[in-house]
C-alpha cells in the first residue's frame, strides 16, 4: 500500500452525458406511484450494504434490515453470469453505501491519477458541528477508545489510516480546517484561500469526507431555494478536490427532529446529496438509512445532534451501535475501507451490479424515471434534441435551446416534487407534458421546481435550455424527482 502506486491510466469518462446512458436493467418490483411495468430493477444488492473484497468490512450495520451485506437479494454469483455492462450506474435508495461497480471503481482510480502529490493515508474532514464532535472518529485515534466489535474485517484499513501523519496526528485525530459547528458548504469553499484549501495545503489527502447539508436547508427564503447555493458550493468542492485528485466521501443528513416543516424537506436534500455523487459516481453514505432505525432515531433530545454511547462512540459492538454517533463512525470507516479497498488495493469492483439509466433523452426514447427518488446528472450542450421552443400554455418564454426528455408511468395520482439544479452559467427549465406531446400539451412549468399532484398515467417531464433570443445557455443540470412527503401539503396540491 506504498503512496503514489497506480496501476491503471484511464480518461476521465463525462458521466453527465445524456445519449450515452442506455442500458439494460435487470427487473424488480414498483414503487408506490410508479408503474411497475416501467420499473428498472437494482440487481443484487440494491438494498444492502454491499461488502468489499479481500479483507474489507462485509458486515452489516446491525440494525437496518436493508443494509446488510450478506444479504444480497441477488445471492453469490455462480461465475457464469455476464459482467455488469461498462457504463455510469444510478445510485439507489435504501441502501448505506453507494454501489461500486467495475466502471464506478476504475473512475475512482482514474480521478486519483489526476494528481501523484496527495498522500494515500490521509482524508480530510469538511463538515459542520457533526464533524468536529469529539464523538465523530477522533476516538479511533488509539486502541485504547476503540473496539471494533465483529467488525475486525475493518481493522487493516484503521490501522493504515492511522499511519496518516496529518500534521502531527492522524487524519482521525486531526481538528480540520474544513470544519466548523455551524457551517456551511458555501463557508468552506469560500474566501481566499478558502478552509477547504487551507486544510488541503496543510495535508493533501486522496480522500475526503464530506458532510454538509443541515445548516445549508437554513440558508435560503425557503428550504427549496436554499437548495440552489447548496448545490453550487457542493459541486465547486467536489470539482476542485477532484482536480486536485482527492475523491470525495459525501454523506446525507439525519432527520430534522427539531422542526417539522424542516423534516419535510430532508428526503430532498438526501436524495440531491445522493444525485451529486452520482453525477461523478463518487462513493455516497446514506446517513439516514443507517441511523434513522435506532432508538431515538440516533438523536440527542434536539432532535438535531446525534447521541453517543457513554462507553465512548468508536465502541462498535452490539450495544454500542444503537447510538448515532457510533452507527457514523462505523459507516464512515466502512467508507474509507471502500475506497482504500479501490483506490490503494486496486479492487476491481466491489458490487456485481447496480441499477442503470435507461433510455437516451430524445423524444423517441426518453430518459426512464422508474424508480423514487430519481436523479439523473444531464448536459444540454450534448443533448441531440432541439425540437420545442416554448410551451404557450405554461410560459411565453423562450426555450429553443436544446432539450433533454424523461418518462413516469403513474400507477394513481401521485403527488411529486421535480427539481432541477443547474450551474451558475447555465440556465435550465422544467416543464411537465403529454407523453410523446410537444409544448402546446404543457401541464407544468418551473425555473427551479413543479410541485404537485399528477393523474395517473404516462407523462414526459422535459429540461429545455432557456434563450435570450441570441445565446441558449446550455450546461450541466442536476434533475431529481420524488414524491411529496403525506404531511406536506404545499408540495401535494394540484398542480
Amino acid at each position: 500500500m506504498a503512496r503514489g502506486r497506480w496501476k491503471a491510466s484511464l480518461l476521465l469518462a463525462t458521466l453527465c452525458a445524456c445519449g450515452d446512458d442506455t442500458g439494460a436493467a435487470t427487473e424488480a418490483g414498483g414503487t408506490t406511484g410508479i408503474a411497475s411495468s416501467g420499473t428498472a430493477g437494482s440487481g443484487s444488492g440494491s438494498s444492502t450494504d454491499a461488502g468489499t473484497t479481500g479483507s474489507h468490512d462485509s458486515s452489516s450495520t446491525g440494525l437496518s434490515s436493508g443494509t446488510a451485506a450478506d444479504e444480497s437479494s441477488g445471492g453469490e454469483s455462480t461465475g457464469s453470469e455476464p459482467p455488469a455492462p461498462y457504463e455510469p450506474i444510478r445510485y439507489p435508495a435504501g441502501r448505506v453505501h453507494s454501489p461500486v461497480t467495475a466502471y464506478v471503481a476504475d473512475q475512482w482510480r482514474a480521478y486519483a491519477e489526476a494528481s501523484a502529490d496527495p498522500f494515500e493515508d490521509l482524508f480530510f474532514k469538511a463538515g459542520a458541528s457533526s464533524t468536529v464532535s469529539p464523538n465523530t472518529l477522533f476516538c479511533f485515534e488509539t486502541d485504547d477508545s476503540t473496539d471494533l466489535g465483529r467488525h475486525m474485517a475493518l481493522a487493516p484499513a484503521l490501522a493504515y489510516f492511522r499511519g496518516g501523519d496529518a500534521g502531527g496526528t492522524s487524519p482521525f485525530g486531526r481538528s480540520s480546517l474544513a470544519a466548523e459547528s455551524g457551517r456551511s458548504a458555501a463557508w468552506v469553499m469560500g474566501g481566499d484561500p478558502s478552509p477547504f484549501e487551507q486544510e488541503w495545503a496543510a495535508i493533501a489527502p486522496r480522500f475526503g469526507l464530506v458532510h454538509y447539508g443541515t445548516n445549508d436547508m437554513n440558508l435560503g427564503a425557503t428550504y427549496g431555494s436554499a437548495m440552489v447555493p447548496f448545490h453550487d458550493a457542493m459541486m465547486e468542492l467536489i470539482d476542485e478536490a477532484l482536480s486536485r485528485g482527492t475523491v470525495p466521501v459525501l454523506f446525507g443528513i439525519t432527520r430534522r427532529g427539531d422542526s417539522a416543516a424542516a423534516d419535510l424537506w430532508v428526503e430532498s436534500y438526501n436524495a440531491m446529496i445522493r444525485g451529486m455523487a452520482q453525477s461523478r459516481q463518487l462513493p455516497f453514505i446514506d446517513l439516514y438509512e443507517a441511523i434513522d432505525p435506532l432508538p431515538e432515531h440516533g438523536l440527542r433530545g434536539d432532535g438535531l445532534h446525534l447521541r453517543a454511547f457513554g462507553e465512548g462512540a468508536c465502541r462498535l459492538t452490539e450495544e454500542g451501535l444503537m447510538w448515532g454517533y457510533n452507527m457514523r463512525n462505523l459507516v464512515a470507516l466502512q467508507g474509507l475501507d471502500r475506497a482504500m479497498a479501490v483506490v490503494v488495493d486496486d479492487a476491481p469492483s466491489l458490487d456485481e451490479d447496480a441499477p442503470l439509466f435507461v433510455g437516451d433523452g430524445t423524444p423517441e426514447d426518453p430518459l426512464r424515471i422508474d424508480d423514487f427518488p430519481f436523479a439523473h446528472a444531464g448536459d444540454t450542450s450534448r443533448a441531440s434534441t432541439q425540437a420545442i421552443d416554448a410551451y404557450p400554455p405554461c410560459d411565453d418564454a423562450d426555450e429553443s435551446g436544446p432539450e433533454v426528455r424523461y418518462r413516469v408511468e403513474l400507477d394513481e395520482p401521485t403527488a411529486l416534487r421535480v427539481m432541477v439544479l443547474d450551474r451558475p452559467e447555465v440556465d435550465v427549465d422544467i416543464h411537465i407534458v403529454e407523453a410523446d406531446g410537444d409544448g402546446e400539451s404543457c401541464v407544468a412549468r418551473g425555473d427551479r421546481r413543479i410541485e404537485g399532484e399528477l393523474p395517473a398515467g404516462v407523462w414526459d417531464i422535459v429540461v429545455d435550455t432557456w434563450s435570450d433570443g441570441g445565446e441558449a445557455f446550455v450546461g450541466e443540470y442536476l434533475l431529481v424527482v420524488l414524491p411529496c412527503q403525506p404531511a406536506d401539503e404545499a408540495c401535494a396540491g394540484a398542480l
